[in-house]
């Protein structure tokens, strides 16, 4: 079994809002559009994040596997689930409020079903 320095280090803020702009923008490719193969897409991803680390070098290196990965295993399911929880919000909407009461309320529908708060604002 791996340790867990053996797997690499954790991904930090600014990697995962770096990693979430460049899987939009390749995701949105209308040139390529759905004619891309899994790990061409991981592959195409893993170079813009580079790109989009805003203009520095990311303090980890991340192959297509780790994007894939990340993206399968962490956010993927925590921006779906976040998703679900600001639609409901929305559809509770009550007199007199706001957007952020909206967001609030949906902080607390993600939390009813997570240990941990939903932490990919930027993304």
């Amino acid at each position: 079994m791996a340790s867990s320095a053996m797997k690499g280090r954790a991904w930090t803020r600014k990697e995962d809002e770096a990693f979430c702009k460049a899987y939009r923008w390749i995701s949105e490719d209308s040139v390529r559009g759905i004619s891309q193969t899994s790990e061409g897409v991981w592959t195409r991803v893993s170079k813009k994040y580079l790109e989009f680390y805003e203009g520095t070098i990311p303090p980890n290196t991340r192959n297509h596997e780790s994007c894939s990965s990340r993206w399968k295993k962490h956010l993927h399911p925590s921006l779906n689930k976040w998703h679900q929880a600001l639609l409901a919000a929305a559809s509770r909407h009550e007199s007199g409020a706001n957007y952020y009461d909206e967001v609030r309320q949906a902080e607390e529908l993600y939390m009813e079903g997570s240990s941990k708060p939903f932490q990919f604002h930027g993304c």
